[in-house]
């Protein structure tokens, strides 16, 4: 009578002990693997201020998913690639507040994370560069001070090592991108480049960056106006007014990646003369050369930037209208096209394929076109471009 009360209690922890066991070994449920953040983001504008919080709540969301990533080869690169996608990221988010003071946007924002998003995302990324590789990218950046405190006729300074280029290029290079030595651009294309970066000549730039191997070339400019002089309890405030344009470029087709304007802004210095101006230069574009490198990797890793996406197939020799319809509908039916826009009618054609495919996984397709009354021969194939010829 006495033993069966002895065997229910021994029954219970190990039932509890069970228990445990399993509530240990199951995955985490979406309660837990989704946080909600709530962080503040700067920005020159609304947009640019979100992009700065969706970015800081995946940095706070995702710190032990980051972390365990810190000892991998390619982490800098990657981490920034992450931050960079914040946007498709974090989904789900509200922003709380807004307010605009001195020509910066703060926003604060409500936002829920995924670690396993942010984890299945980083292991796409590090699949993904060790495909793309890191192209090779050319850096032209023109710095004016002018000085109204100068003589006239000697006010106007051109800074050939501009301070807000030379921050894009040291970021790149902590990233493993090669760049376009500066030192190493003949003095006659430094000329040619710059005047074409203030006159927007695209071709020029691209002939220049694709002579030195650059797959990307960023142009900026950027302009300090002043002083104003202002006096304050601490002394004397030199005031500039700043313009800063960087706009970034894929070398072969010369489509736009990125385009981003700080215009009018006000900025003080302690310092006089043109350090003074180049101070205000970084405080003020500072921020836009950071979106810049963000907007670039997030381009360049979604295949906007080139590899992936529209394909220009350019035929050679063709002889008649007939002849670069029936190369449209070809195209056209190729698997995974959207859409193809023919430019010319004899001669040299260019159609422009819309495709999630890139240029060397499409010409396997071309090089497959059969026609009754030509032939269809591909002469080269680079990133975005594939080259043909009739025959």
């Amino acid at each position: 009578m006495n033993k069966r009360p002895t065997r229910r209690l021994a029954l219970i922890p190990c039932t509890l002990i069970f228990a445990l066991c399993v509530m240990m070994a199951s995955p985490p449920s979406a309660a837990q693997d989704v946080v909600t953040i709530k962080v503040r983001g700067e920005g020159l504008d609304r947009d640019a201020a979100v992009k700065d919080a969706l970015r800081k709540a995946i940095e706070q969301g995702g710190k032990n998913e980051i972390a365990s990533r810190s000892k991998t080869k390619d982490f800098a690169l990657e981490y920034d690639v992450v931050l960079a996608r914040a946007s498709g990221l974090v989904k789900d988010y509200k922003v709380l507040s807004t307010r605009e003071n001195a020509g910066t946007v703060t926003v604060q924002i409500e936002a829920k994370v995924s670690k396993k998003l942010i984890d299945a995302t980083w292991a796409d990324v590090t699949i993904l560069l060790k495909q793309l590789g890191r192209p090779k990218i050319m850096v032209i950046f023109t710095e004016v001070i002018h000085d109204l405190q100068r003589p006239e006729g000697s006010r106007e300074i051109v800074q050939r090592s501009s301070i807000l280029g030379t921050r894009i290029e040291r970021k790149l290079l902590k990233l493993g991108f090669k760049l376009v030595n500066p030192a190493q651009i003949k003095a006659i294309d430094r000329k040619k480049a710059e005047l074409a970066a203030a006159q927007d000549d695209t071709a020029t730039l691209q002939a220049i960056a694709g002579s030195y191997g650059a797959a990307i070339y960023v142009k900026g400019q950027s302009r300090a106006s002043g002083p104003q002089l202002s006096k304050t309890p601490v002394g004397t405030l030199y005031m500039w007014e700043t313009d800063v344009t960087i706009q970034g470029f894929w070398t072969e087709t010369g489509d736009a990646i990125f385009s981003n304007t700080l215009v009018g802004t006000r900025g003080g210095s302690r310092i006089a003369g043109p350090p003074g101006g180049r101070q205000a230069l970084q405080k003020a574009g500072g921020k836009l050369a950071d979106a810049s490198i963000y907007d670039l990797l997030e381009a360049w890793t979604r295949g906007t930037a080139g590899g992936v996406g529209d394909i220009i197939v350019e035929v050679r020799g063709v002889g008649s209208i007939k002849q670069a319809i029936k190369i449209k509908k070809a195209l056209a039916a190729v698997k995974g096209v959207e859409e193809v826009h023919r430019d010319g009618a004899k001669g040299t054609v260019k159609f422009t394929v819309v495709t999630a495919a890139n240029a060397e996984d499409f010409v396997e397709q071309v090089v497959e076109f059969s026609f009754d009354d030509f032939n269809l021969e591909v002469e080269d194939q680079k990133s975005k471009t594939i080259v043909c010829t009739i025959k």
